[in-house]
């Protein structure tokens, strides 16, 4: 299953960023993504595509939940 990830510095610094992202389903999928930005300006914008597996086989829920877990901004 694929996750993308929009981050937009909407600071007045320069700052990077790492987001944790949970995936959930029916039949117990469960995943956790980890994404992590290189430094962005104030305003730019970063995105990011990854891969949400269930590293116990749960099949792959045609209708997912997706939580942010966190975000974590890191100023230059």
């Amino acid at each position: 299953m694929w996750v993308s990830v929009e981050v937009t510095n909407q600071g007045g610094e320069s700052a990077s960023y790492e987001i944790e992202i949970r995936v959930t389903g029916p039949e117990g999928f469960n995943a956790t993504v980890r994404a992590t930005t290189n430094v962005l300006a104030p305003g730019e914008q970063a995105s990011q595509a990854h891969t949400a597996m269930d590293m116990s086989g749960a099949p792959v829920p045609e209708r997912a939940e997706v939580s942010i877990v966190s975000v974590t901004r890191a100023p230059s």
